[in-house]
């Protein structure tokens, strides 16, 4: 047990000032105070204070940690996750989308990154927490896959439209 040995060793610094003064008493060759010396009582109390190798730890098993404050976010098991250059590396609320065009295939989308260049999208274009889902006449719609450990809704759809003011009536 870590508490005696941590005792012993304050115990043993108490030692008064007069009985630190007297020689000290030999056998065999080692002084009796050689537990009062600093260096000793030093480290044991590092070893003491040690994590013990086969102690306690936590397994979640799907659950929350408790230990986690709930202020701050929490990422969902991605790590360190890297993003990759182009359309893959952006989120969906860092671009902006500035036109869509029709070709005879459907709609195409052109949206602006944070890069300041302009990007053509279609449908099924994966950037980097979703995915494009519908591109129609004035919105874009994308699948984005929450990140939220403790929200039940996996993913949501986020939509984005030509004219802003849309947005706000809906």
């Amino acid at each position: 047990m870590r508490t005696p040995r941590i005792l012993a060793a304050l115990l043993a610094l108490a030692v008064p000032v007069s009985a630190q003064q007297a020689p000290p008493a030999t056998t065999g060759g080692a002084p009796a105070t050689e537990a009062a010396k600093p260096d000793t009582i030093k480290s044991i109390i590092e070893q003491e204070l040690q994590p013990d190798p086969g102690g306690y730890s936590y397994n979640p098993q799907g659950r929350r940690d408790p230990f986690v404050s709930l202020l701050k976010p929490v990422s969902a098991d991605q790590g360190a996750r890297t993003r990759r250059p182009g359309m893959e590396g952006f989120l969906i609320q860092e671009v902006a989308l500035k036109g869509i065009v029709r070709t005879p295939k459907g709609y195409t989308a052109m949206l602006l990154g944070t890069d300041g260049k302009s990007y053509f999208v279609n449908v099924g274009q994966r950037l980097f927490d979703g995915v494009i889902t519908s591109i129609d006449a004035t919105t874009v719609t994308f699948r984005q896959e929450v990140s939220d450990p403790l929200s039940t809704v996996k993913s949501r759809d986020v939509r984005k439209t030509l004219y802003p003011s849309e947005e706000a009536r809906q």
